[in-house]
């Protein structure tokens, strides 16, 4: 099994069975069918593991998560804990992908490229039909502050193999202190620059509902110590 997909879900203020519908959609038509999606969900309800059932002929492993509800790092941690492909790959529920040739393109890159971890191009999207923002994410030495040229977790894939998990005590950061902990461990990304996925922008999203100081998890990071490779 090449991939493991892992998506840490919730309810999302009703719309997280929507916003999950059309990832997996995204999913079912992609050109690479060597994968399992691994769902771990943090709801309250029936609802998502419902709408799981109805794409039975996906590889879905679904896990009910009632540790640190509320918390995405955690449960995007639990997410990755079950994966078992050689190449893991990141989706954020409100996001999904744009090329139906994105898990083959990735696999090529990797097969065909020294690396440890990788991110592709992006865009964002308001309304889940059109199309905003191209970016092709790129390192710079600000990062772990939030200078975020990367963008969402949802662009990065890397190898199964001794994983890194994301720091529970973040929100903001979570994906800058991830993408430098990978830097400290393998050095600098390769980047496929590729546009693969949409980042979607609503009112909902982590970012938006966001209400705490900044500043703490900025000298959070501050203090960590980065095993940087010899």
């Amino acid at each position: 099994m090449k991939f493991s997909i892992v998506i840490p879900t919730w309810e999302q203020y009703g719309y997280g069975v929507k916003f999950l519908k059309q990832l997996l959609t995204s999913i079912g038509t992609q050109t690479y069918n060597d994968f399992e999606i691994i769902i771990s969900d943090h709801s309250i309800n029936s609802e998502i593991r419902d709408l799981c059932l109805l794409f039975k002929d996906l590889n879905i492993i679904y896990v009910r998560n009632e540790k640190n509800r509320g918390n995405s790092p955690a449960n995007l941690n639990n997410g990755l804990k079950l994966a078992n492909g050689e190449i893991i790959k990141i989706m954020f529920q409100d996001d999904f992908f744009i090329n139906n040739d994105s898990l083959n393109l990735i696999y090529n890159f990797f097969n065909e490229n020294s690396c440890n971890w990788l991110v592709n191009g992006c865009c964002h999207t308001k309304d889940g039909i059109n199309y905003e923002r191209y970016m092709i994410p790129s390192w710079n030495d600000e990062i772990l502050y939030g200078v975020n040229t990367i963008s969402s977790p949802s662009v990065l894939s890397f190898i199964n193999d001794d994983i890194l998990f994301f720091d529970e005590n973040l929100t903001m950061l979570m994906d800058c202190d991830y993408y430098y902990s990978l830097y400290a461990r393998y050095g600098l990304p390769c980047v496929l620059p590729d546009y693969l996925i949409t980042n979607r922008m609503h009112k909902h999203q982590i970012s938006s509902l966001y209400n705490k100081n900044l500043n703490d998890e900025i000298n959070l990071v501050k203090n960590k110590n980065y095993e940087f490779r010899k």
